[in-house]
Order: C-alpha cells, then sequence, then structure tokens
C-alpha cells in the first residue's frame, strides 16, 4: 500500500463507528477470531492510530500492523503476523472507503 499521510481535516472530516470497522473486518476474514483477540487488536490500533501516527504523521499500511504484531511480542500474545496484517489491512481499507479516522 501507498504512504499515507493524516491532516487535520481528514482526520475530523468524518469519525468512524468502531462497531462497523468491526463488523466489516468480521464480516472479510476467513478465519475465527475470538472477542478477545479482536479487543487486543482493536486497542494496540487504536493505540498506535492515536499516540505513535498522529495527526500529521505519514504511514505506510504494513507498519501498524508490524507495530501491533511487535506490541503482542512484548506481551507474550500468540497471533499470527499474517492474521494482524490481514485485520490491520481491513480496519485501513474500512477507513478509507468511508473517508474518515478513527478516533
Amino acid at each position: 500500500h501507498t504512504n499515507n499521510e493524516v491532516t487535520n481535516a481528514d482526520r475530523y472530516r468524518n469519525s468512524i463507528n468502531s462497531t462497523l470497522v468491526k463488523e466489516y473486518v468480521f464480516q472479510n476474514i476467513k478465519f475465527p477470531l475470538t472477542e478477545n483477540y479482536w479487543d487486543l487488536i482493536d486497542t494496540a490500533f487504536s493505540e498506535i492510530w492515536n499516540n505513535k501516527i498522529g495527526i500529521g504523521g505519514e504511514f505506510y499500511w504494513d507498519e501498524i500492523s508490524k507495530m501491533i504484531f511487535l506490541e503482542f511480542q512484548k506481551q507474550r500474545i500468540l497471533i499470527e503476523y499474517e492474521r494482524i496484517d490481514i485485520i490491520a489491512n481491513l480496519m485501513l481499507t474500512y477507513i478509507e472507503n468511508n473517508g474518515g479516522f478513527l478516533e
């Protein structure tokens, strides 16, 4: 994926409902995902989005997956990188397609 920049105008143009993001992810994955793992991934994604990328931050889509995976390794949470990458990319796809950003 491409390098994206988060700007003030984009960030506040249209907030995204995290429940709708979750529904989109669960409808588009082809593997089981527990609520507990969803919560862990969603929390890590939000933390990275809000605190590491921030307004005006540029990022490549795979950077978020890598950051989530590294955080899980630190916490000794076992999940395949490929699954994190699929989920993070679905979250970003939903956000991009709906013209908004998670708060």
